[in-house]
């Protein structure tokens, strides 16, 4: 396992011919913006690439350019690769199905900007830096003397919005915005995009968001707030748990709260919690407790217990820290 840099990187990707790219199971904007992202790059520079997921691409980005190339771990079973390349997975857990393939790879690259990353690649660029892995699928843009596209463009800036809310967390800095005015520069079209990826919502999500907002409970004199999210919420509003994405946002940005989590029953054995905070609290460790990970502020974990058993061990926990 070794550390390397941007251009030890940009050469590891030129050596190799048929590349293998994957994100992480239950993928969101950042997974499949800069999966596919660093498709466009790599196939411009002539290589064969295949990009995988273990889950399917969520229906809200199936707008990105390019959607409809990534497969599942299965469609490329048995196939050979010469470098099987990680991208924002923080272990090698979240790989899902397509864990046996990265294991039977000749050479493993990690690409990725999770805190809780395990630098679990034979070689890892990884920079908990930035905002978001597309920041550094951009940097490869650069790196390797690649122009941008419009379509390009607009996998880079879901990936780079999904992970700051739209530009309104996380760790933005000048770099940020000079890719994001580049982007611009390359024809991206930020209306339409900004408006299908955060804005426009399927009439299930916002049924769902009303079963959640009618479960919202204060604790911790009203620093820290939860919902919840049962079987039968999801079954009666006909919406998936992939809908669940950005649904926590609503329960932190109220006046006085600093924590918060959403519960969801997945199965009667199964249940998924998303975390989010304000500085100076953090809930990237309290996730990595659950056999989660993530962002200082943003993670997410699903822990293998009943809800009933489940929700009051995070509870606890997220009380302990609310409590600092």
């Amino acid at each position: 396992m070794k550390t390397i840099s941007l251009s030890e990187t940009a050469g590891l990707l030129n050596h190799a011919q048929r590349l293998v790219l994957c994100t992480h199971l239950q993928p969101d904007g950042d997974a499949i913006g800069s999966l596919l992202a660093a498709t466009w790059l790599l196939k411009n520079v002539g290589k064969d690439v295949t990009p995988i997921c273990h889950d399917p691409v969520p229906q809200n980005l199936r707008i990105l350019p390019g959607w409809e190339l990534v497969k599942s771990p299965a469609e490329v079973s048995g196939q050979a690769f010469d470098l099987f390349v990680s991208m924002d997975a923080s272990d090698m857990e979240r790989l899902g199905d397509a864990r046996p393939l990265f294991q039977a790879s000749p050479e493993t690259l990690v690409i990725d900007h999770h805190t809780s990353n395990t630098l679990f690649g034979k070689y890892n660029y990884v920079d908990a830096k930035v905002a978001a892995t597309g920041n550094l699928v951009f940097r490869l843009y650069q790196e390797m003397l690649v122009d941008l596209t419009p379509d390009s463009a607009a996998c880079l800036y879901t990936a780079v919005s999904t992970d700051t809310g739209n530009f309104s967390f996380g760790q933005m800095d000048a770099e940020f915005f000079d890719q994001v005015s580049a982007l611009m520069r390359a024809g991206l079209d930020i209306v339409t995009y900004s408006r299908a990826l955060h804005l426009t919502k399927e009439l299930n999500f916002i049924k769902l968001l009303g079963r959640a907002l009618n479960s919202l409970t204060f604790y911790s004199e009203g620093k820290l707030t939860s919902m919840m999210l049962r079987k039968e919420d999801f079954a009666q509003t006909g919406a998936s748990h992939e809908q669940t994405e950005g649904l926590v946002n609503y329960a932190l940005n109220i006046i006085g709260v600093k924590m918060c989590f959403l519960a969801s029953e997945v199965t009667e054995k199964q249940t998924k919690f998303s975390f989010r905070a304000l500085t100076p609290y953090k809930v990237s460790d309290i996730a990595k407790e659950f056999g989660g990970g993530g962002h200082l502020l943003a993670a997410g974990c699903t822990m293998d217990e009943p809800f009933d058993q489940a929700v009051p061990r995070v509870l606890s926990r997220m009380q302990q820290e609310a409590s600092k």
